[in-house]
């Protein structure tokens, strides 16, 4: 079976908004490599440039979530984009969930080489750091029983994500690691999300994905945006529900839900 065949596959659930109840065998990816190279089937479909990635799974309680040991990596595309304040619709969304995760957008580009990239050169490449919401989300019912790669192929559950590109400050000379978000719904406060959550630290999260990325031989590039993983365990949402995730001097990021 080609690799268009099975980004046609996975492709199908995410232009329909269809959920599966189980993974076609002869669909799943045979290894890492694979699996991203289906995944890519979601960028070459939108109508616009990569607007940036997505790492999943770096808590503890987001790889238990989704059943794995590790972070993946996945593309943001454009037309999954929220504005602050939006109003987003819960109708073709399985896991009806919200996240509350630092991203950073890019000054410089990443482009593939030899050796890793590291930490310094990580944090001299960031713009700025910038709150955002995630709606993750998968195709498939049993999500959590399929692996790594099948999740890579389903775009690392990559869902609706809500971003103020214009808010946001640098992270230069700030505590990333004991950070605290502080996470509304409906007026309450609901969770305190903490930068050590993801990866020990956000920008080790991003480290890690350029790095990742690199790996792939998949440049990262300026002004891209990338969404570090969440901070606080997902907790669920519902039509008329109102959420606000406070990152304190990096800005504050809304939405409601119809």
């Amino acid at each position: 079976m080609t690799i268009e065949e099975k980004q046609n596959y996975f492709l199908k659930s995410w232009n329909n908004n269809t959920l599966k109840d189980d993974i076609d065998s002869s669909f799943i990816p045979s290894n890492k490599k694979e699996a991203y190279e289906i995944q890519l089937g979601y960028e070459t479909l939108s109508k616009y440039e990569l607007f940036g990635w997505k790492v999943a799974a770096t808590s503890k309680d987001g790889q238990k979530h989704i059943g794995v040991d590790g972070p993946l990596a996945g593309r943001l595309i454009k037309e999954k984009s929220f504005s602050n304040n939006s109003k987003i619709s819960l109708k073709n969304n399985f896991m009806k969930l919200v996240e509350a995760e630092f991203a950073f957008k890019l000054s410089k580009n990443f482009p593939v080489r030899d050796k890793l990239y590291n930490f310094s050169e990580v944090l001299d490449g960031i713009d700025s750091c910038i709150p955002a919401i995630e709606l993750p989300d998968s195709r498939f019912k049993n999500y959590k029983k399929l692996g790594s790669n099948v999740l890579i192929s389903d775009n690392a559950c990559a869902g609706e994500f809500v971003i103020n590109v214009n808010s946001g400050k640098s992270p230069t000379n700030i505590d990333l690691s004991n950070f605290e978000v502080h996470c509304y719904k409906n007026n309450s406060l609901i969770s305190v999300g903490i930068g050590k959550n993801v990866l020990e630290n956000p920008l080790k999260a991003l480290m890690w994905l350029i790095n990742e990325l690199n790996s792939l031989e998949i440049n990262v590039l300026r002004k891209q945006i990338i969404l570090t993983g969440t901070c606080i365990k997902p907790f669920l949402v519902e039509r008329k529900d109102n959420i606000l995730f406070d990152f304190n001097e990096f800005g504050k990021i809304a939405c409601s839900f119809d």
